[in-house]
């Protein structure tokens, strides 16, 4: 049933399996399944065409489907079905480019889910390769500890002793005003000093725990250098007439993952190294026997269509 199938994938999503009617007549179950339920025009829509419909139902929705009038009512949406199609491609609609655009897509969806992203789930990883994988790769599983400070900036180590004294002998001074109205360093002023969190070596982190950019190393080791949040170090020499005093304000330990903990993130990673390896190998012997050929050079020919939209231009 060529139109059932077809809708059915429009309206569904899913390809249903149909069996050509053989030369010799069928039996047994085959026998079953190629009775005719129902005809429509020329076409016919069987048995067992319609029980995968029905099997291809949720749990739920097949017990219903026990009952006649609701049997009724899906025999009869598969008769709709069948005369829209007929209807639909009399008009031309099966050769419509939008129409073959369409089903090419959901074919190479299709391939790709069944064959790459169903064939093999996560949980198809062997537990031997992912103990092996958090063996090998120890640093994945370790944050090492993170720092944060803020800092005041000033052009020499009288300006350094000064902050100090003033930070001790002022009452209701904090720290992050005084970096505000006093500090040089225009990227960190306006939000009194902070350096945000970073590594030892003086990596910042950013939001995600991705690795940015990188404070000097002198505040960065100072910093490490402090007991506890709160306390604040003796001038530091920045180098190029900079001096800076800097003030700890957050530690995040260490922390290493387990085994147990880290065996979900590493089973997906397995899972889709294995996937891609597979599909780049499918492209691979594809390309070795269809032999691609393409002309970039006549891309020049492409005649782009006026757009009756107004161009924004790049956001600087």
């Amino acid at each position: 049933m060529r139109r059932i199938f077809f809708v059915s994938l429009v309206l569904a999503g899913a390809f249903a399996v149909q069996a050509l009617a053989e030369e010799t007549p069928p039996t047994g179950d085959d026998a079953r399944r190629a009775k005719v339920f129902a005809k429509v025009g020329s076409e016919t829509i069987t048995v067992g065409e319609l029980e995968d419909i029905v099997n291809a139902r949720p749990p739920y929705a097949r017990k219903r489907l026990g009952e006649q009038r609701v049997l009724r009512e899906l025999s009869d949406d598969q008769v709709q079905n069948e005369l829209l199609y007929q209807g639909a491609e009399k008009l031309g609609y099966a050769n419509d480019p939008k129409v073959r655009t369409f089903l090419d897509q959901t074919i190479v969806q299709m391939f790709v889910r069944k064959d790459f992203e169903e064939a093999v789930t996560p949980d198809d990883v062997p537990e031997e390769e992912i103990a092996k994988y958090f063996k090998e790769n120890p640093e994945e599983f370790r944050r090492p500890e993170m720092r944060r400070a803020r800092h005041i900036l000033v052009a020499s180590k009288e300006e350094a002793e000064a902050t100090l004294a003033e930070l001790d002998s002022s009452e209701g001074t904090t720290f992050r005003a005084l970096a505000k109205w006093t500090s040089l360093d225009t990227e960190t002023k306006l939000r009194g000093g902070d350096l945000l969190y970073f590594n030892e070596d003086g990596t910042l982190v950013g939001k995600k725990g991705e690795e940015t950019a990188a404070i000097n190393p002198t505040l960065a080791k100072a910093a490490f250098k402090l007991p506890k949040t709160g306390a604040i170090s003796e001038p530091l020499d920045l180098g190029d007439g900079k001096w800076s005093v800097l003030e700890l304000t957050g530690i995040r330990p260490e922390r290493v993952q387990t085994l147990e903990q880290a065996s979900r993130g590493i089973r997906h990673k397995l899972w889709r190294a294995e996937r891609e390896g597979a599909l780049d190998k499918l492209m691979a012997d594809l390309r070795a026997e269809l032999k691609p050929e393409v002309y970039l050079e006549r891309a020049d020919a492409i005649v782009l269509a006026p757009s009756t939209e107004p161009i924004e231009p790049p956001n600087q």
